[in-house]
């Protein structure tokens, strides 16, 4: 036998190799095998970049893993909203181990408050922008809503976000990204579809009325082909367009707003999706149908991944289709959002572990070979975005949602409440529903509660707080919907 003296196993490239064996093997063990690629950057996250002193993560480590301090020592509000996305989503497949921190690090995102709203930074003095309000204040929202009900503070936080955006609306509605761009006509997209995305989770609960208002209002203007910010077309969204001289155009002040990235279409198909929720109206549903259908035209290659940057869509993407899958039960979604996670996992990563964090779609985006790239520096919103994809796949895939034969109920079918709830939850059904069985599973997808009869309503009062799929089935058929116990 001839031994080799080439390097061919260096210590990254065991350690990378270490780590897909311990994928390999949980996943023979019966684990979820997102889960615990999702946890394995998360921890990475809160290893590498955790920034103890402040209770924040930095923007960048080098390639020897050392950070690379900034300003500060922390990330932009932007990334830091990724990354409390990600934390969402780990609190919500393994709860006793990412709840407390996502909390933590909710709170300690005050230290960008700045006269009353988010700066970009937390450098004293930092510019403040709509965009990044707007994108802090639904992180926030959904923390609350989905694993933190008890934490009303917040909920008050996430108003500081939405309302700063709400409040610079001109006459069209229209939000640009800067204080400084104020009275140009300028109707920039995240500025103004996730403030109504946010103003459509809160009208879920909500019995103030404005805020169905406002995001069905948002929603008609934003999708307006006249308006030029959708194309009717492609049905993507451009970055952004401007009313000037009584006319819309993409250009304007010097700028030109032309231009798709996913993350701009993504969240008014989630958006559509709400709506449609709250509502029943099927046009919604419809909608969201196209365009989604058009994000996987424009980005998605089967077995491939996606031609986008994980922060400029490429985790959005993921996310939306789950969410679609959620509310229609079509497994062509949660396919798709799985391919293009499996890629993720078995090509993205560098010999350090990494995913890509680059702003060039060169070297930037999630359908690449990167397995023996060695990285000169990594981005902490880059890392963020692929743990916020992959826990968002293993939190269906962790549920019977994800196991069953698809059915076509639409999530009116059958309805819960209140949401979130203390003590007995009330189920409505819009049919009879006789026999079958009621269970209750936990975010890890463990039965809490199993009952063979169905019953108008379940006494939840011994559940601890978090969230849970109660759903029926009869042979074939299921019904679920998930619910918030206070």
């Amino acid at each position: 036998m001839k031994y080799f003296s080439t390097p061919l196993f260096t210590t990254a490239r065991l350690a990378l190799l270490a780590a897909s064996c311990l994928l390999t093997a949980a996943t023979a063990f019966g684990q979820n095998k997102y889960q615990v690629a999702g946890e394995a950057i998360l921890d990475k996250l809160n290893t590498k970049f955790y920034n103890a002193s402040n209770n924040l993560y930095v923007e960048r480590i080098d390639g020897n893993e050392k950070v690379i301090v900034e300003r500060g020592g922390a990330s932009y509000v932007w990334p830091a909203s990724h990354m409390l996305r990600a934390l969402r989503y780990g609190a919500l497949a393994n709860p006793a181990k990412y709840t407390e921190r996502l909390k933590s690090y909710a709170y300690a995102l005050d230290k960008y408050l700045q006269n009353g709203k988010y700066a970009s930074d937390i450098v004293p003095g930092a510019d403040p922008l709509y965009d990044d309000n707007a994108i802090v204040g639904l992180a926030l929202m959904d923390a609350y809503q989905q694993v933190l009900p008890n934490e009303t503070d917040l909920y008050t936080r996430s108003l500081i976000g939405l309302n700063y955006c709400l409040k610079a609306r001109d006459a069209n509605w229209g939000v640009p990204q800067k204080e400084s761009e104020l009275g140009w006509g300028k109707f920039y997209s995240q500025a103004t579809i996730l403030p109504a995305l946010h103003c459509a989770l809160i009208a879920k609960n909500s019995s103030d009325p404005q805020y169905l208002d406002i995001a069905k209002r948002y929603y008609d203007k934003i999708n307006d082909v006249n308006w030029k910010l959708r194309d009717g077309t492609t049905n993507l969204l451009n970055q952004y367009s401007f009313y000037e001289n009584n006319r819309w155009s993409l250009t304007g002040h010097g700028e030109n707003g032309a231009g798709y990235r996913a993350y701009q279409t993504t969240p008014n198909i989630q958006l559509a999706l709400k709506l449609y929720q709250l509502t029943g109206d099927s046009r919604y549903l419809d909608d969201a149908k196209v365009m989604a259908d058009a994000c996987l035209k424009q980005w998605y290659t089967p077995g491939k991944g996606v031609s986008e940057i994980s922060f400029w869509g490429g985790s959005d993407i993921v996310e939306m289709l789950v969410d679609f899958y959620e509310v229609d039960r079509n497994v062509k979604w949660l396919n798709a959002a799985r391919n293009i996670v499996d890629y993720l996992i078995d090509y993205n990563r560098d010999q350090l572990g990494y995913y890509p964090s680059s702003y060039n779609d060169s070297d930037g985006t999630w359908n690449q070979d990167r397995r023996y790239l060695f990285p000169a520096s990594v981005n902490m919103m880059g890392q963020a975005c692929a743990a916020a994809a992959i826990l968002r796949v293993a939190q269906v895939t962790n549920t019977p949602l994800a196991t069953t034969s698809p059915v076509t109920a639409k999530s009116t079918d059958f309805m819960v409440f209140p949401n979130p709830v203390v003590n007995r939850l009330s189920l409505k059904a819009n049919r009879k529903l006789a026999g079958g069985n009621v269970r209750v599973c936990n975010s890890l997808g463990q039965v809490v509660i199993a009952d063979h009869t169905y019953a108008d309503s379940l006494d939840v009062s011994a559940l601890t707080p978090g969230v849970y799929i109660v759903s029926w089935s009869s042979g074939v058929h299921r019904l679920s919907q998930r619910f918030v116990k206070k």
